[in-house]
């Protein structure tokens, strides 16, 4: 966030070009991820979660940046090339399989069943991240210029609505994100029990650290407050 905020003051379109480059990279990393189930311990409660999800909230929160300096539809523009590159990760990954390797054929399963998408992923993750990061779009674009003229009447008002819109557009891009890619993505895959439970435990997780995450969106904005905030 630091070198963000340092890229945008000395040059606003290299500072645009940072965000969307680190938005594609986040999107790909989470996507790598996703196939791999694990358990995190909270302290009443265990959650099941695909690791990816500890990447995707933040992606949400470089939503929030660029859409607060840049726009809705700069910011539309960011995720969809954020998305084509995922895309042409997965086709460069369907490319090298058509290769012969040299290593054993543990080794090339072990390669096989976490690296090559499935369908039902790939139709999860597109599904899900289009409309979901739509949502998150659209709500924090209103909500911004809902309260844009309360903003200028103190530091107060500027660290109240930019938490709102925060939290509240990426609280609800994380439901509707942990419920769609979970349904399309496991149902009828992994046990009922198993299914029940990675969609609670993906939607809490994801939210809770959507909220958590919200100060760094905060110190963002402040920090920026002098910048032209375009629609």
């Amino acid at each position: 966030m630091y070198i963000s905020i340092k890229v945008i003051k000395k040059n606003r379109e290299l500072g645009y070009t940072f965000l969307v480059v680190l938005s594609a990279g986040y999107i790909v990393f989470s996507n790598i991820l996703t196939p791999r189930l694990i358990c995190i311990d909270l302290i009443l409660h265990q959650l099941t979660i695909v690791t990816g999800s500890l990447i995707w909230p933040f992606t949400a929160q470089l939503s929030d940046m660029i859409n607060e300096i840049y726009g809705k539809k700069k910011t539309v523009y960011a995720f969809a090339f954020g998305y084509i590159i995922n895309l042409l990760f997965v086709v460069f990954i369907l490319m090298a399989n058509q290769t012969t390797p040299i290593w054993s054929d543990p080794e090339e399963k072990f390669w096989e069943k976490y690296f090559l998408p499935s369908g039902r992923i790939l139709l999860a993750s597109t599904i899900s991240f289009i409309i979901c990061n739509l949502i998150d779009i659209n709500i924090f674009s209103f909500l911004k210029e809902k309260y844009r003229c309360k903003e200028k009447l103190s530091v107060r008002n500027i660290i109240s609505f930019a938490a709102l819109r925060s939290i509240f557009s990426d609280v609800i891009n994380m439901i509707c994100d942990g419920f769609l890619f979970s349904v399309i993505a496991f149902i009828f895959v992994i046990p009922w029990e198993d299914f029940y439970r990675l969609i609670i435990s993906s939607i809490l997780f994801k939210m809770i650290l959507s909220i958590v995450d919200t100060p760094l969106f905060i110190i963002f904005r402040l920090k920026i407050k002098n910048e032209i905030r375009e629609k």
